[in-house]
C-alpha cells in the first residue's frame, strides 16, 4: 500500500469516529497507507468539536456509541451551517434494514459494515470524496458564472445607457438637420424645399377630395437692394424678418408661409369658401406692408409689393404649373400695381423664341432630329485632390442654322411638351457610348461618361430594353456608364423607381442624383429615405453660380445670400454623413474652387475647371492627362 510522508499533500482529511481503540487504529493504518491524513475520535462530542473547526473532508462514523450515539452526531453535524455539507459515512455491526434507512434519513451518504472488505471501504470512501470534489467544483463554476452573468449584466447596462444616450443625441442631430433642412435660418419661415412638399401634399389632397380649396399666395416686395444699400446687409435682414411677421400677421394659423429668396414670399392658404376672402386678405397685405418699418430710428417704406395669387383645383397635377401661373399673375401685379389672381388669359412674354408649344415647332424640332442638328459635347468631372479627369458629363447641344449654338436649357422645355426628349435623350446615350468605346479602342481611355435622363425618359416602360440594346450595339460595359435623374424622378413614384434603378445596378449602371437639394421633396425624406434604400451612392451639387457667389473670400460669406450659402453647406455635411460620392458643379471661380475644397469635397465640374468641349479637343486633353 501507499504511504504518505510530511512532503506530500494529504488526497483528504478523514476523521474517524469510534469508541473502539483497535478499531481507530486498524482503519486509520490502511488510510494513512493510502495517503490521507486521519484524526480519531472515541466519542461524538470531540467529532463534533473536530468538524466545526471545518477540519475533515469526510467523517467515518461509529452508530453504537456511548453518550452520543452516531445518528445524533450526524443530525447534530447536518444542523450547522459549518458541517452540513461533511459527507458522513456511517461504520456498524448493526444490519438490520431499519438501521440503514435511518442513517440515510440522519444524513449519511453511506452505510458500511463493519465486517467490510478494505478495498471495498477505499473505494467507497475515494467515491465519496470525487462526489464532494465534483459538488465543490460545481459552486465554484456556479459562483464564477454568477459573478460573470452579473459583471456582463453590468456591462450591457452600461452599454445599453451610452447607446440610449447615443440614439437621444442622434435623434437631436437629426432634428436640428431636419429644422435646418426645412427652415429658413433668417426669418424661421419654412424654406423654398419645404414650400414644395406642403404644396406637392396639397396637390394629392385634391386627386383625393377634389373640392378641396386652396390658394397660393406668391409675394414680392422688392425692397431688399435698396435698403441693403443704403443701411447695410444687418438692417435688410431686420426688414426681411419684420415682412415676414407682417406676412403671419395677414395669415390664419393653418397656413404655411415660406421664404424663397431675398424679398420673395410663398403662402398656402387653406380651406378657401370664397373669392372674397382671398381678397380680404390680398388687401390686407398691401396695407400691412404699406405701413413704415422703423430701420435704424427712420421709418422705411416698403415699394411695390407685388402679389399674385393662384387659386388650386384638381387640374394642377405638378408644381411646376401652379409656380408658373402665380409669377404670371406676379408679373401682372408689378405692372398695374395691385394684387392679381391668376386666369387663363393672362400672358407672360418669352424671352426665347425657341420656347414655343406650336405645331410648327414641332416639326421644326422633328426635322433639327432628321438633319442631325444636334451635337454632344463633353464637361470633364476632375478630382479636387490630384486634378485628374474622372469622368465625362455628355452635354446635347443644338447647332441652329441660324441661332447658332444652343445650349439645351434653351430648348428643353420644347423637346419635353412635344415628347421628343425620349428621343433626344437615347440620341445622346447612344452618341456617348459609341464615342467612350472608341477611345477605349483606339487609345486605351477608359474614362465614364454620364447622360442625363429626363422625367419621360426614365417612366418609359421600355427604358431597361432600350439601353441593353445601346449596350450592344456599341459593345460598351455597363459600369462606363453613368444614369443622372432628379430627386422628382423617384418621389413621383418610388416603387417603380426602385425597381428601374436595381435593374440599372444589375448592369453595372451607376445612378447619381443631379441638383441634389434642389427638387420637390422634403430634403430629409430624400435624403433619410430615398438615398439609404435606393441603390444610389452619387449626388451632384450644384453651387448656383447663377446666386451672387462673387468673387470675396469665403470667410466674409463670398457675398452669397445666407440662407443659399447655409443650405449648400447643408448638403455637403449630410452627403458626408450618408457615405454619398459628392460631385460640385457649376464652379465658375477660383474663390469657389477653394472654398469647395475647404468642405473636403472630391469632385468638381464647372466653367474653372473646363468648359463643355468638342470630342476631339476632349480626346486631347484625355491624351495628355492619362
Amino acid at each position: 500500500m501507499n504511504t504518505i510522508n510530511s512532503s506530500q499533500e494529504p488526497l483528504a482529511n478523514i476523521l474517524i469516529v469510534d469508541d473502539t481503540s483497535s478499531n481507530l487504529k486498524a482503519l486509520s493504518k490502511l488510510l494513512q497507507d493510502e495517503g490521507y491524513a486521519v484524526r480519531c475520535a472515541l466519542d461524538g462530542a470531540t467529532a463534533i468539536t473536530i468538524a466545526e473547526a471545518q477540519w475533515p473532508d469526510l467523517i467515518l462514523l461509529d452508530i453504537v456509541m456511548p453518550e452520543i450515539d452516531g445518528y445524533e452526531v450526524c443530525q447534530q453535524l447536518k444542523a450547522f451551517p459549518k458541517t452540513c455539507d461533511i459527507p458522513v459515512i456511517f461504520l456498524s455491526t448493526l444490519e438490520d434494514i431499519f438501521d440503514k434507512k435511518k442513517a440515510f434519513q440522519v444524513g449519511g451518504v453511506d452505510y458500511v459494515p463493519k465486517s467490510y472488505q478494505s478495498e471495498e471501504i477505499l473505494i467507497r470512501i475515494k467515491n465519496q470524496l470525487i462526489i464532494q470534489s465534483t459538488k465543490a467544483e460545481i459552486s465554484r463554476l456556479n459562483t464564477e458564472l454568477e459573478i460573470r452573468v452579473k459583471e456582463r449584466t453590468e456591462e450591457l447596462e452600461i452599454a445599453n445607457q451610452k447607446l440610449h444616450e447615443e440614439i437621444i443625441q442622434r435623434r437631436q442631430a437629426e432634428d436640428k438637420m431636419i429644422r435646418k433642412a426645412l427652415q429658413d435660418p433668417l426669418t424661421g419661415l419654412i424654406n423654398r424645399s419645404s414650400f414644395f412638399g406642403k404644396l406637392t401634399q396639397a396637390i394629392q389632397q385634391l386627386k383625393k377630395q377634389p373640392t378641396a380649396k386652396f390658394a397660393v399666395f406668391l409675394i414680392d416686395c422688392e425692397s431688399f437692394k435698396e435698403v441693403k444699400n443704403d443701411y447695410g446687409i444687418f438692417e435688410a435682414n431686420q426688414l426681411l424678418i419684420a415682412i415676414a411677421n407682417r406676412l403671419i400677421s395677414c395669415f390664419p394659423r393653418s397656413s404655411y408661409i415660406g421664404r424663397f429668396e431675398a424679398d420673395e414670399y410663398a403662402i398656402i392658404l387653406y380651406d378657401v369658401e370664397q373669392l372674397e376672402y382671398i381678397i380680404n386678405i390680398a388687401e390686407k397685405i398691401q396695407k400691412t406692408l404699406a405701413l413704415p418699418f422703423e430701420l435704424k430710428k427712420s421709418n422705411t417704406y416698403v415699394n411695390n409689393s407685388s402679389i399674385g395669387i393662384v387659386l388650386l383645383n384638381d387640374q394642377y397635377q405638378q408644381i411646376e404649373p401652379i409656380l408658373e401661373d402665380a409669377n404670371i399673375a406676379l408679373q401682372e401685379s408689378k405692372v398695374k400695381n395691385v394684387y392679381q389672381i391668376f386666369h387663363p388669359e393672362m400672358t407672360l412674354t418669352k424671352s426665347k423664341g425657341v420656347s414655343s408649344t406650336s405645331s410648327e415647332d414641332e416639326s421644326y424640332f422633328k426635322q433639327a432630329i432628321a438633319n442631325q442638328e444636334f451635337i454632344v459635347d463633353y464637361q470633364p468631372v476632375i478630382s479636387l485632390t490630384t486634378g485628374k479627369i474622372l469622368e465625362l458629363e455628355a452635354l446635347i447641344r443644338w447647332n441652329h442654322p441660324v441661332y447658332g449654338l444652343i445650349n439645351a436649357s434653351e430648348f428643353i422645355t420644347l423637346a419635353e411638351k412635344t415628347g421628343l426628349i425620349v428621343e433626344l435623350g437615347y440620341l445622346v446615350i447612344l452618341e456617348a457610348c459609341h464615342q467612350m468605346i472608341a477611345w477605349q479602342q483606339e487609345h486605351q481611355i477608359n474614362t465614364k461618361v454620364s447622360v442625363n435622363l429626363s422625367e419621360q425618359q426614365f417612366n418609359q416602360s421600355d427604358l431597361i430594353e432600350k439601353i441593353d440594346q445601346i449596350l450592344d450595339a456599341t459593345g460598351i460595359e455597363g459600369k462606363y456608364l453613368k444614369l443622372e435623374i432628379s430627386e422628382k424622378v423617384i418621389a413621383n413614384d418610388p416603387q417603380y423607381a426602385l425597381k428601374t434603378l436595381e435593374k440599372l445596378q444589375s448592369r453595372q449602371i451607376e445612378t447619381i442624383i443631379d441638383n441634389f437639394g434642389n427638387g420637390y421633396c422634403y430634403l430629409n425624406y430624400i435624403a433619410l429615405t430615398y438615398l439609404i434604400n435606393f441603390p444610389i451612392k452619387n449626388v451632384k451639387i450644384s453651387i448656383d453660380s447663377s446666386n451672387k457667389f462673387n468673387n470675396k473670400t469665403p470667410e466674409k460669406n463670398l457675398s452669397w445670400d445666407k440662407t443659399l450659402h447655409d443650405m449648400f453647406e447643408l448638403l455637403i455635411n449630410l452627403s458626408h454623413q450618408m457615405n454619398l460620392k459628392i460631385t460640385v458643379k457649376d464652379i465658375e471661380s477660383n474663390q469657389q474652387l477653394k472654398y469647395i475644397k475647404s468642405l473636403d469635397c472630391a469632385h468638381g465640374q464647372g466653367k474653372i475647371i473646363s468648359q463643355p468641349l468638342r470630342k476631339k479637343a476632349l480626346e486631347e486633353m484625355l491624351l495628355w492627362t492619362t
